[in-house]
């Protein structure tokens, strides 16, 4: 049961879910700020869950779709439904259950939310079917994960925010997440060349650096300019600071290092001056 377990864990990429949290609870803050409601305990943790299922619906529709590649790609044969550690009929059974109890959840939170969820579900969706699309896939992923501070924000009010700021956190998320993803892509240049997948690493043949500047760039002038206090401001500009140092390290380090040392960290520093900015 626990070795099940483990796999199930190591198939969804817990540490991504994780990873996405902070995001959801920048929309929640600002969401409690505006509104000035009681701390909705329950709807936080519905929210919560919300995330987590979007994240493994997410996940496994990426694994089912791109199972053809999987299998021939060296890096990628060790995965679980390559493997057979997770059967294809597993997947599927994980994919229906997780999308129907994210709707679910959804409008359980209020209807807007609900209405909205769909859209969630198939923003994942298209990620695997745009990599033919020259350099389309890397933003639609970011756009993804971007909506979900919009959806922390929805979730607790039920309304669209009216605070530009929290669009252009959305904004920052997409295409921080867009640029991961080039650094990411780089690993499989070689054989996505072969297959005709059309990534910002196969085009530039290699040379990532200054798109992923670049991307970067706008994406951090979108969190600065979004900053809601000097707290916040401080906070953000350390999270810039790490993220323009992470650019220096690629090639030099390997990727798994570059999202420990400098991905990671940032939505909790990000969140944690939002926190501070509306503590003090």
């Amino acid at each position: 049961m626990v070795s099940r377990l483990k796999t199930f864990l190591k198939f969804i990429r817990i540490e991504h879910t994780i990873f996405d949290l902070p995001f959801v609870f920048i929309g929640i803050e600002l969401a409690l700020l505006k509104t000035h409601i009681a701390f909705p305990y329950i709807k936080i943790i519905l929210i919560a869950i919300a995330a987590i299922l979007a994240r493994i619906s997410g996940m496994t529709i990426n694994r089912l779709l791109d199972l053809p590649l999987d299998r021939e790609n060296p890096r990628t044969k060790h995965r679980e439904l390559v493997t057979g550690e997770i059967k294809i009929s597993e997947a599927r059974t994980i994919l229906i259950i997780s999308s129907i109890l994210f709707i679910l959840v959804a409008f359980s939170l209020n209807i807007l939310a609900g209405l909205l969820s769909p859209i969630v579900l198939l923003s994942f969706y298209l990620y695997p079917l745009t990599k033919r699309i020259p350099i389309i896939s890397h933003f639609i992923l970011g756009i993804s994960i971007g909506i979900i501070v919009l959806a922390g924000y929805i979730g607790i009010s039920g309304s669209f925010p009216m605070q530009w700021q929290l669009y252009g956190y959305s904004v920052f998320v997409a295409l921080w997440i867009a640029s991961f993803d080039v650094i990411y892509q780089d690993q499989d240049r070689e054989f996505d060349r072969t297959k005709g997948i059309k990534s910002i690493p196969v085009l530039s043949q290699g040379k990532i650096k200054v798109p992923v500047l670049m991307i970067n760039l706008v994406s951090l002038a979108s969190l600065i300019i979004s900053s809601l206090g000097f707290f916040n401001l401080f906070f953000n500009l350390l999270s810039s600071l790490i993220i323009i140092i992470s650019v220096h390290w690629i090639g030099r380090k390997h990727i798994d290092t570059i999202f420990k040392e400098s991905y990671l960290p940032i939505p909790f520093i990000i969140l944690f001056g939002i926190s501070l900015q509306f503590l003090l």
